[in-house]
């Protein structure tokens, strides 16, 4: 084979090797292979804050049919919820919850009357909250809807001689809310939250026999702990 065919194989050869190494594509790194994360996740939380109980307007059997409205403190509020993220910013949560708030006192029929004593509530609430996340704060809305049983611990001055009850009822209750969460790690965040719950007329009957109806509504303002597994 003279010089000049020698030299032609070269070339082809290198030609061919060139080409069979553009075809070669790099693996992919261990980590591009790993599988995608996904935000649905069980999480539990725990709060505590200020109820801000409005005042009770109830009807009473008592003097032909009287009303009358109590009035409270401001009390507090503690609750925890069991819940799943769905995804796309939607959970939904299981919740119980207890509020109270101190009587302060009254009127009946116009006439202002001292009180004391307490009206609480416990409640079981099921929740939708929908957030959406800015880079680790969260705002959110939501609602939910439940069951609540009242109670009312009371004792009256003149012109009711001292007379005094404790009574209770369950109602339906249902809240709306809104507020902000502000994740500390990748499983924990920190959240203030407003929420407004209202319930259903509850009859009460008091120490002399007669019946007292009427509902709660609060606002309540707290701070609590969500922790995601």
């Amino acid at each position: 084979m003279n010089k000049f065919a020698l030299a032609v194989l070269s070339v082809a050869l290198l030609t061919g090797t060139a080409s069979a190494a553009d075809l070669i594509i790099d693996a992919p790194a261990p980590e591009a292979m790993a599988p995608m994360s996904t935000d649905s996740a069980m999480y539990f939380s725990i709060f505590g804050g200020v109820n801000l109980l409005d005042s009770i307007d109830y009807d009473s059997t008592g003097g032909g049919g009287t009303s009358g409205e109590l009035n409270f403190d401001s009390g507090y509020s503690i609750d925890a919820a069991l819940g799943v993220n769905l995804g796309g910013g939607l959970s939904l949560e299981g919740q119980l919850g207890y509020l109270n708030a101190d009587l302060t006192d009254g009127t009946y029929g116009g006439t202002p009357f001292g009180a004391e004593g307490s009206a609480s509530a416990v409640y079981a609430m099921a929740n939708a909250w929908y957030g959406i996340d800015l880079g680790g704060i969260t705002p959110f809305i939501g609602a939910g809807v439940g069951i609540a049983n009242l109670t009312l611990d009371s004792q009256y001055d003149a012109p009711f001689n001292n007379a005094s009850f404790e009574d209770s009822g369950v109602t339906y209750a249902a809240q709306v809310g809104a507020g902000v969460s502000l994740n500390v790690t990748d499983n924990m965040a920190l959240t203030a939250r407003y929420r407004y719950l209202m319930t259903g007329d509850v009859d009460f009957t008091d120490g002399d026999g007669d019946t007292v109806t009427g509902h709660l509504a609060t606002n309540i303002v707290d701070v609590g702990l969500k922790i995601s597994f």
